[in-house]
């Protein structure tokens, strides 16, 4: 008889990251029996409980964006630090090895277990009123943040007025017509339809982010050495896949865009400079409370 293996996501069938829980559950398909909740928010439940469902072993494997593992792991925060990376071969390089020990074995004591970075995107700024073209174009907009204390104070520090909501009801908002502003990446942007609303996307790429790919620790700790070694072999080519489709995606998206008569733009670099020196002391911050963090800076 298979093991049973729960699998939980909380984005539609377009997404990337739907089409690489499909691509790794078809990897493992000969080797466990798979229940794959697509998208726990069409059921009412927030993005956000998919940790401690996952902690609990409701569910055995789950992805979330990394600032959700905050409260739990509020070391992940230097993956949402605004302006940290360049592009994404220099993030990729930070999320290997000791890093990824790292946040492994932080986990471990939280009853998870690290499977993965995946790829959750670029983050722009789209609004229903106008280009985010400078920092007086932020003042008095109501953006959707994450519920993340630190995305909230990035964005009041930029000069909006934050409106933190999970992923469940900040679709609720788009539909409404609730906020002005919102900070995805492309894919969430598109596939969430915030585009219908919103006709305004400025190409900020002020956070690269991340999901967490995990598996709950003591489901896994029950599995066999050569079954343990199958899932994470495993997750390491869903991994590689997710990142292919990520790196595809915003080209894709962009062209959609541009057909869809969306307003799409780079932010100017002397406009850049603004952005990142205001930001600057999320860094400084960071380092300070999490001094040890340094040295994996330094590796990349």
């Amino acid at each position: 008889m298979k093991d049973k293996l729960i699998i939980g996501g909380y984005q539609g069938a377009a997404s990337l990251h739907t089409k690489s829980i499909e691509y790794f559950i078809k990897e493992i398909s000969g080797n466990f029996d798979i229940n794959f909740i697509m998208d726990i928010t069409n059921a009412g439940e927030k993005a956000s409980s998919l940790i401690l469902k996952t902690q609990q072993e409701e569910l055995h494997i789950s992805y979330l964006l990394s600032s959700y593992f905050e409260k739990i792991l509020p070391e992940i925060k230097i993956l949402d630090l605004p302006y940290f990376f360049n592009n994404r071969d220099q993030a990729y390089e930070l999320l290997k090895f000791d890093f990824f020990d790292y946040i492994d074995n932080k986990l471990k004591d939280k009853n998870l277990k690290l499977l993965g970075f995946w790829d959750n995107g670029i983050r722009h700024i789209s609004s229903k009123i106008r280009l985010i073209k400078s920092l007086s174009d932020c003042e008095e907009q109501i953006i959707r943040t994450t519920p993340s204390p630190l995305h909230i104070d990035i964005f009041k520090k930029l000069g909006f007025k934050p409106k933190p909501l999970d992923v469940r009801d900040f679709k609720l908002a788009i539909e409404n017509d609730e906020i002005d502003a919102q900070e995805n990446p492309l894919t969430n942007y598109w596939n969430f339809g915030v585009y219908k609303k919103q006709k305004f996307v400025t190409l900020t790429s002020h956070i690269f982010g991340f999901c967490l790919f995990v598996i709950n620790y003591s489901y896994f700790d029950k599995l066999s050495y050569s079954q343990k070694e199958f899932v994470i072999d495993k997750s390491k080519n869903a991994t590689e896949f997710q990142r292919q489709l990520a790196t595809l995606e915003d080209e894709t998206l962009i062209k959609k865009m541009k057909l869809a008569n969306i307003k799409i733009e780079k932010i100017d670099e002397e406009n850049l400079i603004d952005f990142k020196k205001i930001t600057q002391t999320f860094h400084q911050d960071y380092f300070k409370n999490y001094p040890h963090m340094q040295r994996y800076v330094l590796a990349f």
